[in-house]
């Protein structure tokens, strides 16, 4: 039996080691690829991560990432746009900064994991321009009920970047200009991370055999970073 192994892939680490997420390295890697798709479309990402009810690690574990349909996005709906407009200059000049999922879509994708037993545990999007913070809006728009947020980034062109967020709104969730955007607000520089100790970056632990973690380490160009034993060939990655 092939042994196992693992990696940290996140761009910051957790503040201490409990503060981690995990996720199997095949599913990591099926995530980059997809998404890689998705912005190489021109489109943005965003979807679900799931679980089982039991698996180590609850809630800060995916055993899978569903993506739900970007040519769907409703972030330039009538209301919806104007309401990511009245965020910045960044949300006029940039008309795929954001998501709105499809509620049909949304409802499907709920019902059809349910279904299987198991759980939504997080949530994530792909960030086309920026870096991979957790940004003002990102806390704005994060639904309360899940613990933690991934963002995958394309700053850095070819260089993927994947960064796991712990959230608590809880306490804010009555707080106004905290929760939730609209067309009235006047805002500038909701892009810009957000700083308030409700939002802690997680590591990303990606655990499997050396040729899945040496895979997914290559296409984050981390391979330079793992032990020479684990560098192992990772030519096609996607």
């Amino acid at each position: 039996m092939e042994s196992s192994v693992s990696a940290q892939v996140s761009t910051q680490p957790g503040p201490s080691p409990a503060d981690t997420a995990t996720m199997p390295a095949q599913a990591c890697l099926g995530f980059l690829c997809h998404a890689i798709q998705v912005h190489q479309a021109g489109l943005k990402s965003y979807g679900l991560l799931v679980t089982e009810p039991d698996a180590a690690g609850y809630p800060f574990c995916a055993t899978e990432v569903v993506f739900l349909d970007s040519r769907r996005n409703r972030r330039n709906d009538r209301g919806n746009r104007a309401a990511f407009e009245a965020q910045g200059d960044y949300f006029r000049r940039h008309d795929d900064a954001g998501f709105v999922a499809d509620p049909t879509d949304l409802l499907a994708a709920y019902r059809r994991i349910e279904d299987s037993g198991r759980e939504i545990v997080g949530v994530f999007h792909s960030h086309r321009r920026q870096p991979a913070n957790f940004s003002w809006i990102d806390f704005r728009l994060h639904n309360p009920a899940f613990a933690w947020h991934l963002i995958i980034s394309f700053h850095a062109g070819p260089l993927l970047q994947l960064q796991p967020f712990r959230v608590d709104k809880h306490d804010l969730e009555a707080s106004i200009g905290e929760v939730g955007i609209d067309a009235h607000d006047d805002r500038e520089g909701s892009e810009l991370a957000y700083p308030g100790p409700e939002v802690v970056p997680l590591s990303l632990r990606i655990e499997g055999t050396p040729a899945e973690v040496a895979a997914c380490a290559a296409a984050l160009d981390l391979r330079r970073s793992m032990p020479p034993s684990r560098r192992l060939a990772a030519t096609r990655v996607c």
